[in-house]
């Protein structure tokens, strides 16, 4: 791959995933490889992986890191203004119509 790569941020997460797991398995396969020649060439392999891997992780950070500073600041919130609370006095002429209602049927049933 090339240093100056024109992949998207989804292409590179992709092809991340697809370096991770295959370190995974090589390095799976050199666990169960025996002699000096295999576990070297393993070895190898690992190595350029891990290289295009931290490469790559490299160049979404840069791109993370350029869309971060593109972005303008977030507006801070303002405080929600407070609600004044009017306190009527409780009279004669507050009483609900239901309230009222009630009560009149409550008297009634008393007498």
């Amino acid at each position: 791959m090339t240093s100056g790569s024109t992949l998207s941020l989804p292409e590179i997460e992709d092809r991340i995933a697809i370096l991770r797991d295959n370190i995974r398995q090589l390095t799976e396969q050199a666990a169960a490889l025996s002699g000096a020649a295999d576990e070297a060439r393993a070895a190898d392999r690992i190595a350029a992986q891990q290289a295009d891997l931290d490469r790559l992780i490299t160049e979404r950070d840069t791109i993370l890191a350029k869309r971060a500073a593109a972005r303008p600041a977030a507006p801070k919130a303002k405080p929600a203004a407070k609600k004044k609370v009017v306190k009527k006095k409780a009279g004669k002429r507050a009483v609900s119509k239901k309230v009222a209602s009630k009560t009149i049927a409550t008297k009634k049933k008393r007498k």
